[in-house]
């Protein structure tokens, strides 16, 4: 079978005051969003680093280490194309492991319910990002306080570093945290579905997976990189 032809290119962008130059590739063939989320991942990952020298420069120290999870208590948006992805990741661990993780996710959603904020009509996105703060329900992915998917986080947590005490992350009113001022470019990826759904909390991917749209698009790499970039312009 013929190996899959992939398309480079160096991406130079101006977010906000950075600038930014980094390659990317992805399928050049129609494939679904999926596809080229590692592409994007690694588009963020470059961004923040951007973001994460200029504070060093600016006399910030990045405080976020491993075992530090105060912030995996947060509500973390998630587009639909990147809940396609988990699902495929979740669906690869062993089944032990899969079976601990619907556990979490069953509970997280119990207590999101029970506190009436499976709705979100009628709500602005920082108000809910309160309230579900106040819950403190732990990301069902968190293990010993760290991310036990890491490498394939979704781009929002990538997006979030403080130079605050990290002992600030845990208030309930997040007083004194200092957050490193990245560029929210994981919002496009929001825009990249044709369907109008825009973004659902990571702690509900499996009520989601359950009522999720069985369609996908499918383009090109470079269309849906295209298409990433645009949703930047209009964030």
């Amino acid at each position: 079978m013929a190996a899959e032809a992939h398309s480079t290119a160096t991406l130079r962008l101006t977010v906000g005051d950075l600038r930014i130059a980094h390659p990317i590739t992805v399928p050049s063939g129609r494939v679904p969003a999926t596809e080229v989320v590692p592409a994007l991942q690694g588009l963020v990952n470059a961004v923040v680093a951007a973001a994460e020298a200029a504070s060093i420069r600016d006399g910030g120290a990045i405080s976020c280490r491993k075992g530090c999870g105060a912030c995996c208590r947060q509500l973390v948006p998630v587009s639909r194309t990147e809940g396609e992805r988990l699902l495929a990741l979740v669906k690869t661990l062993p089944g032990e492991r899969r079976e601990r993780l619907s556990a979490r996710f069953a509970a997280a959603e119990t207590i999101i319910a029970d506190a009436g904020l499976a709705e979100r009509a009628g709500r602005s996105d920082r108000e809910l990002s309160q309230a579900y703060f106040a819950l403190t329900i732990p990301c069902p992915f968190l293990e010993d306080e760290s991310c036990s998917i890491h490498p394939d986080r979704p781009l929002v947590c990538r997006e979030y570093l403080v130079t605050s005490p990290a002992e600030f992350c845990a208030g309930p009113a997040q007083e004194g945290v200092t957050p490193v001022p990245v560029p929210k470019v994981s919002m496009a990826a929001r825009s990249l579905q044709d369907d109008g759904e825009d973004w659902f909390p990571l702690a509900g991917l499996m009520a989601w997976a359950a009522t999720r749209p069985r369609k996908s698009a499918r383009r090109t790499g470079p269309e849906w990189v295209q298409r990433f970039l645009k949703g930047i312009g209009r964030k």
